[in-house]
């Protein structure tokens, strides 16, 4: 929909391929926090910000590097790259 229809080649399996390689941040904090001990929550929610904050970034150059005008819809995707990855790394830490 950012895209628009005739701009770019911004299609579905485009976007969730760029979504799915962009989630190997989200992976390695899940392996990373085999290793952190179980009652502490703090650190898991202060790694997890930083592995988000790492995907939600490479995902939305990415996206904005796909689609023509993605530059002024930046903010836009970045959000919704958060939402994503923010749901999936709160999967990995409950």
């Amino acid at each position: 929909m950012l895209a628009g229809r005739n701009y770019g080649n911004l299609d579905l399996h485009t976007c969730t391929s760029v979504v799915g390689y962009c989630l190997l941040p989200v992976v390695i904090f899940s392996a990373a926090s085999l290793f952190i001990p179980q009652g502490s929550s703090a650190p898991r929610f202060a790694l997890a910000g930083v592995f988000v904050l790492w995907a939600t970034r490479a995902c939305t150059n990415l996206m904005v590097a796909l689609a023509y005008g993605g530059e002024e819809h930046r903010g836009l995707i970045a959000y919704a790259c958060f939402l994503i990855y923010a749901l999936f790394s709160l999967l990995v830490i409950f």
